[in-house]
């Protein structure tokens, strides 16, 4: 039956039930919907595929009671080559054991049938077929082994090409109630997803045998994997000494890995870190172990392994009982360390005691040099820590001489109005161009007063770089304060696009301010032309009424446009060229004000 028929028979167009059967699937009203084989017809149709693709793209589904029936529906959308379906979120689902081997016979499908397949074959055919539900290995060998170009390119590149292969680029399993026995078939799913780049299983109940039994099937199968989640589960040291194996063996090109609250001890924490040397040629980049077990002992893992890493920016060590020896044997090992952006060692239990390793490193000459010489911690979260006023004084005798740290998050750290001088003494310092904090976060301090915040308005005054300000102002006219602060962060929001925008403009306006007209005819000297050249380049610097750039970057600005050899392919090489050792600050401002 073609979809015109299907639609008659239900007394509407064929758009109409098309929408009609979307809307009900999402509501997980699959008892109303067209008989089976009238569904596929119409999501098979490619005059649908602009809505189908635009629904299914990214398949979310949030508890839903998965038989058998419900699983043949879901395969017909997952095997439809107009739905396109590249990512799979499936949240606190459940599954009978018929629904359970009809889905995930159908995500072992996908991937055996590429979209421009013109076989003659529909994959919506063959799941109709009993025997396409009872796959074997056989099958799964003969799924491509041919990868992209680019192996890490992101779910949304899939979208702009209509030609990617079919399968899977995102699957999400979370809440399912996942045990270490289902992942032997959750194994078997795995190995024929050729083209998986992001894998979530957070919050299941997988265990280290579990994990064993997913790492071989995740090596053969899922060769681009780059972000792996596993938080929420039950792995403890075993499981990720298993998976530092995996990293080894066959996860060179995992970019992003998350532990987080899996009771992972010192042991487990030294087993990852035993691997994340240079020597094993790894490319992680994100490393989360939130909420474990690590303690002293197992931070000093990390820093020791921070000496030698050349590839993690961000590292999450927030609640696992570092202490004050933790905090000081990672910061040790941090100062030889120039790749690392973003730390978090929040609720810690560290006092001003862990804090002057911080000061320390703060203070390091590794990072008072121009950012974009030589990299160094840029986001630092030490919120939910006892540094009280005494912390915080030292914590601000570091950042009064780096030139890195532009995101400082130290919420509910028992600051009092005193602690709050020491804040507004480093803002003061905050010139137009100097590097300095872009972001600051004082929230949960319930012990800050009125003066606090009227003393951090005033200070804010004098920065000419903060671009946000967090705060509780929990008394009586914080309007009145707060109306203030709002006006210095909207006044530095256009110092920082100035900052962006006057060298461009400059450069482009000099071009013809300043082109060379000697060998032109004389009716070209007039205007313009015939003012002396140092007041065209008066004028030029003029354009910068704000005064955000040096002196050294105005002449910069203006040699560039004088010299018509010289030539960018970017904006981004033309700002270089003019705010030299500025231009990873200011292109971090532009990050800020955007995001």
């Amino acid at each position: 039956m073609d979809t015109a028929a299907v639609a008659r028979s239900f007394g509407m167009d064929d758009e109409r039930v098309v929408r009609r059967a979307i809307r009900q699937i999402s509501i997980g009203d699959f008892a109303h919907l067209p008989p089976l084989r009238d569904l596929k017809t119409l999501f098979n149709n490619p005059q649908h595929q602009q809505i189908l693709q635009h629904t299914y793209h990214t398949f979310y589904l949030d508890h839903i009671a998965i038989d058998e029936v419900t699983a043949r529906v879901l395969s017909v959308i997952l095997l439809s080559r107009q739905c396109r379906c590249r990512s799979l979120q499936l949240h606190r689902c459940s599954f009978t054991d018929s629904g359970r081997k009809v889905f995930f016979s159908a995500l072992s499908i996908m991937a055996e049938y590429p979209a421009d397949s013109h076989s003659g074959v529909s994959p919506i055919s063959a799941m109709s077929s009993p025997v396409a539900f009872k796959m074997g290995l056989g099958a799964r060998h003969q799924m491509t082994q041919s990868r992209h170009t680019g192996s890490h390119a992101l779910v949304h590149c899939a979208q702009a090409d209509n030609m990617a292969p079919m399968g899977l680029y995102a699957l999400e399993l979370c809440q399912l109630g996942l045990s270490d026995k289902k992942c032997a078939w959750l194994g078997s799913v795995l190995e024929t997803q050729p083209y998986l780049q992001l894998l979530s299983l957070r919050d299941n109940h997988i265990g280290h045998t579990g994990i064993r039994r997913l790492i071989a099937p995740l090596a053969r199968g899922c060769r681009k994997l780059s972000v792996l989640d596993l938080s929420g589960n039950m792995l403890q040291s075993q499981g990720v000494r298993i998976l530092a194996q995996f990293l080894v063996t066959s996860g060179q090109g995992l970019e992003t890995l998350d532990v987080s609250s899996n009771g992972v001890t010192a042991i487990g924490a030294r087993d990852l870190a035993n691997v994340l040397v240079p020597e094993f040629n790894l490319s992680l980049k994100h490393l989360n172990l939130n909420m474990n077990q690590l303690e002293g002992s197992g931070c000093e893992a990390m820093g020791r392994m921070l000496v030698q890493n050349q590839t993690l920016e961000v590292l999450t060590l927030s609640q696992n009982n570092m202490f004050d020896n933790g905090c000081q044997a990672l910061f040790f090992g941090l100062e030889s360390n120039t790749t690392l952006k973003s730390l978090d060692i929040s609720g810690n239990f560290i006092s001003h005691v862990g804090a002057r390793s911080i000061q320390t490193y703060l203070q390091s000459s590794s990072t008072q040099t121009p950012t974009n010489n030589q990299p160094g911690l840029q986001s630092l979260n030490v919120s939910a820590n006892s540094l009280g006023d005494e912390g915080i004084d030292v914590l601000c005798g570091g950042l009064s001489t780096n030139r890195h740290l532009i995101d400082l998050i130290a919420n509910n750290v028992d600051v009092t109005d005193n602690g709050m001088q020491h804040v507004c003494k480093v803002l003061k310092a905050g010139a137009v161009n100097t590097p300095s904090l872009l972001t600051l976060s004082l929230r949960h301090n319930y012990r800050l007063t009125r003066n606090s915040y009227a003393q951090l308005a005033e200070a804010s005054k004098a920065n000419h770089n903060i671009l946000r300000i967090a705060a509780d102002l929990q008394f009586e006219g914080w309007d009145e304060v707060w109306t203030k602060v709002e006006m210095i962060l909207i006044r530095n929001t256009v110092y920082a696009m100035e900052r962006y925008r006057v060298p461009l403009l400059m450069v482009a306006r000099g071009r013809i301010l300043l082109r060379d007209i000697t060998h032109s005819t004389s009716a070209n000297s007039t205007g313009i032309y015939s003012l002396p050249i140092e007041l065209r380049r008066m004028i030029l610097i003029a354009l910068d009424k704000h005064n955000v750039l040096t002196r050294t970057q105005h002449i910069s600005a203006l040699n560039i446009a004088c010299n018509p050899a010289n030539h960018f392919s970017t904006k981004q090489e033309l700002l270089a060229a003019v705010l030299a050792n500025d231009y990873a600050f200011v292109h971090e401002m532009i990050k800020t004000v955007h995001s």
